[in-house]
């Protein structure tokens, strides 16, 4: 089973659950399902400067980017910059 891994100020909106099993597919299927384990994370996904790492790649155009069976997926916050 593939797992959601949440880091830093994420956690905090999770009462600081960091990881969460999925069966999601896709980013497009997390987003669903997420809706159901952890409403106030789906949101952030859907928003946009969102960005999912898979495995260790950093997906932008995020929603049907492949989850694999045992992939690891971190969300990662929009960095702001000047």
């Amino acid at each position: 089973m593939a797992q959601l891994i949440l880091t830093g100020s994420l956690k905090n909106l999770t009462k600081g659950v960091g990881a969460f099993n999925i069966q999601a597919k896709n980013v497009h299927q997390l987003v669903g399902e997420l809706k159901q384990i952890c409403p106030v994370l789906a949101p952030l996904i859907e928003s946009e400067g969102f960005a999912v790492a898979i495995d260790g790649e950093i997906y932008q155009d995020i929603l049907f980017a492949p989850i694999g069976e045992n992939s690891e997926v971190h969300l990662i916050p929009p960095i702001g910059g000047g």
